[in-house]
């Protein structure tokens, strides 16, 4: 004859169990909820180079190195998947490498892509004309 002990699961036990369980989950959902917001902060920043790369694009085709040289800085605001991006494009800022020239056949070109008071991406690129005076 058995024991009432040993005859089935008892209520600590299954509080025990419930209580390993959900700290195991707490974990889990923890590491979720942190996944999710890398991935997030990652997509916005790709979402910031390609607006990037199609801003300098768009300059270099353009190829009016005078008209740009001269230009004020340009801010733009840019929604994409529902997120706002805020470009500003200088031309020649103060700060660029002194070797870099600004003139007719040349134009030093920075992009910013922020969202809020967050900096995701910059870039910095110098286009010349060559062969053209």
């Amino acid at each position: 004859m058995r024991s009432d002990a040993t005859q089935g699961i008892t209520i600590v036990e299954v509080l025990v169990a419930m209580l390993v369980l959900g700290i195991a989950m707490g974990s889990v959902m923890s590491g979720l909820l942190a996944n999710t917001s890398v991935n997030s902060r990652v997509g916005n920043k790709a979402e910031a180079v390609r607006i990037t790369e199609e801003k300098l694009e768009g300059y270099r085709q353009d190829g009016d190195y005078t008209t740009l040289s001269t230009s004020l800085p340009v801010t733009e605001t840019i929604t994409r998947k529902g997120m706002n991006y805020t470009v500003k494009t200088t031309f020649c800022p103060s700060d660029k490498p002194t070797t870099m020239v600004c003139s007719k056949t040349a134009v030093y070109i920075r992009v910013e892509v922020t969202n809020g008071n967050t900096e995701l991406y910059k870039a910095d690129t110098y286009y010349t004309s060559f062969g053209q005076e």
